[in-house]
């Protein structure tokens, strides 16, 4: 017996399958199909799939569809309007006019010149559903009240409505907003609507001129470049993309670095708090997003990644943006920059007790502008890795030295992190205590970012390096201050009488 398509009442595109649950899933496709045959509704027929590669094809990639399947005829309410009354109305019945990709809410009036049609929306099926207000001013204008007849297609409708007229009825969440790289239009999709991934894919292609290609996000992010797998499921294959932020440009390829257009606000926030002429180390800097526009604000910027692509971008960047007299670049770990840079030996080398690694070596772009020298001191870190950045606070322990600092006020960090429903701003705070070896002493300002999750935010922490954490002797504590309940290195004889210390806490202060 053949198995029927299990169909709703909305008229379906062909690209669409609709089975019913008891019959075989194809691995890989998505779609359910009868050891035998399933029938599938096409334009109002029944047509008998029989082989895999049948299934196949109404699933592949770049497949068209017939928009005509869209079409629709609307009854709409209209109000007869005097032709100067149309602007002042519109904006009084504003939320309640028709609202449609290429389509106006103000038509001619067939018969008359004066007078034209004020289309409402087809959520309004009566005019006593509008707020009092409107009603009262229908009757205190004296509007006609007639119906309007709108023949709509696939061109007037958004992409969410013709996505929910794709999927089942049974699929309550469909994507209505995406994150736009470039050309690029970057998707979440759940697992119910992989099946529909291409075609979804195409019709948001079809609605924005400006996206080119079409990628959906594959797994988390859970390497150490920051970098997820993608999956290209419209448009061209094409991963190098081009983007503006503020005044800044940024080259960069979407499969290989990390970029988040959303932390645009936070980028511009963060980078106008610092002042023309101070020393920013950006420590996980991916393609520059800090230290370009920081650069353009007057600071002078050592920009540091681990990732080879992203460093390799942001040197294109720094000249891309004409800053390579602000900005130097390095590949290196992020622990070794930041001793490095703490306190670096004249010819730039790290300190031969604090690690074995090579010194870093500056970008050496190819541009005739000089790059500045290694700083000898910085007024700002920024610690751009909100999964993991409060574990590398331990490079800053016991890192500076004291002579070279001493008549410098310590830097301030500014660490990213992910905060969980369950954790407090204390328990953060317990987590960098625990990370530096050392107690902030109300040293800390918590700046909310954007709720990345339902259960999961991201944070700024912002504080300043505590002299007895700078010029500590030893190593950080492997359990937490906070489980101690003691702060660390309070053996007087070890660090806390170091006069070094003791004066550098007393500038400090002043």
């Amino acid at each position: 017996m053949l198995l029927k398509a299990a169909l709703s009442s909305r008229t379906l595109p062909s690209h669409s399958l609709r089975c019913l649950p008891a019959a075989h899933e194809v691995s890989g496709w998505g779609l359910q199909l009868h050891p035998h045959h399933v029938r599938q509704m096409i334009n109002g027929r029944l047509f008998q799939i029989r082989t895999m590669s049948e299934a196949q094809a109404a699933s592949t990639p770049g497949r068209l569809f017939d928009k005509s399947e869209f079409s629709q005829t609307l009854t709409l309410k209209a109000l007869k309007v005097q032709a100067k009354q149309c602007q002042g109305l519109m904006k009084s019945f504003a939320g309640y006019t028709l609202n449609k990709p290429r389509t106006r809410c103000i038509v001619s009036d067939e018969g008359s010149s004066t007078t034209r049609l004020l289309l409402l929306t087809d959520e309004v099926i009566d005019t006593d559903q509008l707020p009092q207000h409107l009603v009262d001013m229908i009757q205190a204008e004296d509007l006609a009240v007639t119906d309007y007849t709108l023949q709509i297609g696939y061109d007037q409708l958004s992409a969410e409505d013709i996505i929910r007229k794709i999927v089942p009825e049974d699929v309550r969440e469909v994507p209505h907003a995406f994150e736009s790289v470039g050309h690029i239009a970057h998707l979440n999709l759940k697992n119910e609507l992989l099946p529909y991934k291409h075609i979804i894919g195409q019709v948001i292609l079809d609605k924005n001129p400006s996206i080119k290609t079409v990628i959906n996000k594959v797994g988390n992010i859970e390497n150490e470049y920051r970098v997820f797998q993608m999956d290209v499921i419209a448009g061209k294959p094409v991963l190098e993309t081009e983007v503006k932020q503020h005044s800044a440009r940024f080259k960069l390829d979407y499969s290989q670095v990390y970029w988040n257009s959303r932390l645009e606000t936070e980028h511009k926030r963060l980078v106008d708090s610092f002042r023309p002429g101070e020393v920013v180390l950006d420590v996980m800097a991916g393609i520059g997003p800090f230290a370009i526009p920081a650069a353009q604000r007057g600071c002078t910027v050592l920009a540091n990644d681990l990732n080879p692509n992203s460093f390799k971008y942001l040197e294109q960047n720094i000249k891309l943006n004409k800053v390579s007299s602000k900005v130097t670049a390095f590949n290196m770990d992020a622990r070794d920059f930041i001793r490095q840079q703490c306190s670096p030996s004249p010819d730039g080398a790290q300190p031969q007790d604090r690690t074995d690694a090579e010194p870093a070596q500056p970008s050496g772009a190819a541009d005739a502008s000089p790059h500045p020298a290694l700083a000898a001191a910085f007024d700002h870190a920024i610690m751009n890795l909100p999964a993991s950045a409060i574990e590398f606070l331990d490079a800053f322990h016991g890192a500076f030295n004291s002579r070279a600092h001493l008549e410098e006020q310590l830097p301030l960090v500014h660490c990213y992190c992910f905060q969980r429903k369950d954790e407090s701003h204390a328990d953060v705070q317990r987590r960098v205590e625990t990370a530096l070896g050392g107690t902030l002493d109300g040293n800390l300002s918590i700046h909310d970012v954007r709720l990345v999750a339902p259960n999961k935010k991201m944070l700024c922490l912002t504080f300043r390096i505590p002299a007895v954490v700078a010029f500590a002797k030893t190593l950080p504590p492997k359990e937490s201050v906070a489980t101690t309940g003691k702060p660390f290195l309070e053996d007087k004889s070890v660090n806390a009488a170091d006069s070094d210390v003791s004066q550098h806490s007393k500038r400090q202060r002043t």
